[in-house]
This record gives structure tokens, C-alpha cells and sequence, in this order.
């Protein structure tokens, strides 16, 4: 016996893929849920792994797209190329150099932290879609704005 399944053509090419659930390109406030050293580079840079969640959409269960998504940094030394990339990053969410200028980095230390940053697809690649952030910046503090009266 045949049967017959209706389905939406632009559900079926997602369908099977990460593309289902990827994030709409837009501006979010991301919040620090696990931080995992994890290797190193081919240069033998250190690098760090951290797994963010959309803040807004964390408990909503009608949002139809991923919750959250990875962001990796490299701790490349001073004066080489991608060193400001990790230390922007890094200062973003509270780090503080010491007197020598080192920052001492406890992973534990920044889940929890929030921030705003855009985040977008693109192809790696191996032509995969990944989720990217860039416009990385801190949260407005709290109190900060002059009242007007």
C-alpha cells in the first residue's frame, strides 16, 4: 500500500541538516555556560572553547532555532597576528591583566558572564554552516544613564 506524506520542500532540504537550527543573523545577549581548555593550535597556541546560550531564548519553548552555540579563541602571544582577537574577547568578559600585564585565566571564573554580540552563518571550509559572533561588547552597566529630570 502507498502512502503519501505532505511536507513543506524547504523543510524537507533543511531537514537531516544543522541549517534546520541555525540562529537568525541578529544581535544577542550571550551569557557564558561552559568554558573547556581544549588543545592547542598548529603553532601550539592554547585554546579555549566556550559554549554560549541566547539569554532570551534559553527557556522559551517556542523558539524554533538552537539555544545556544560554541565560540573558540586562541591565546596567541603578544605582537603576533590574532593576539587582539582572544584579548578583546577576553577583556569583554572581565579579565584583568596583573601588574606584569599577564591574565591569569580560571575558566570556571567567567560562567555566568554576559555579553552582546552579532551573530551570523557562514560556510566553513568544508562548506558546513557553522554560527559565528563578531561585534563582540560588554552589557551596558546597570545605572549608568543620566535621568533626564
Amino acid at each position: 500500500m502507498k502512502m503519501q506524506f505532505p511536507v513543506d520542500v524547504n523543510e524537507y532540504e533543511r531537514a537531516g541538516s544543522n541549517e534546520r537550527y541555525i540562529i537568525p543573523d541578529n544581535t544577542y545577549t550571550l551569557e557564558v555556560m561552559e568554558v573547556t581548555p581544549d588543545g592547542t593550535s598548529k603553532n601550539g597556541d592554547p585554546k579555549i572553547n566556550f559554549k554560549l546560550g541566547l539569554v532570551e531564548f534559553l527557556n522559551n519553548p517556542d523558539w524554533p532555532y538552537n539555544r545556544w552555540l560554541y565560540h573558540s579563541i586562541f591565546l596567541i602571544p603578544m605582537g603576533k597576528k590574532g593576539h587582539g582577537i582572544a584579548l578583546h574577547f577576553l577583556k569583554v568578559l572581565g579579565a584583568v591583566p596583573d601588574e606584569q600585564g599577564i591574565i591569569n585565566i580560571e575558566p570556571s571564573e567567567f560562567i555566568g558572564r554576559r555579553f552582546s554580540a552579532f551573530v551570523y552563518s557562514e560556510k566553513d571550509a568544508q562548506g558546513i554552516l557553522r554560527q559565528r559572533i563578531n561585534h563582540i561588547e560588554p552589557l551596558p552597566e546597570v545605572g549608568t544613564e543620566e535621568v533626564p529630570f
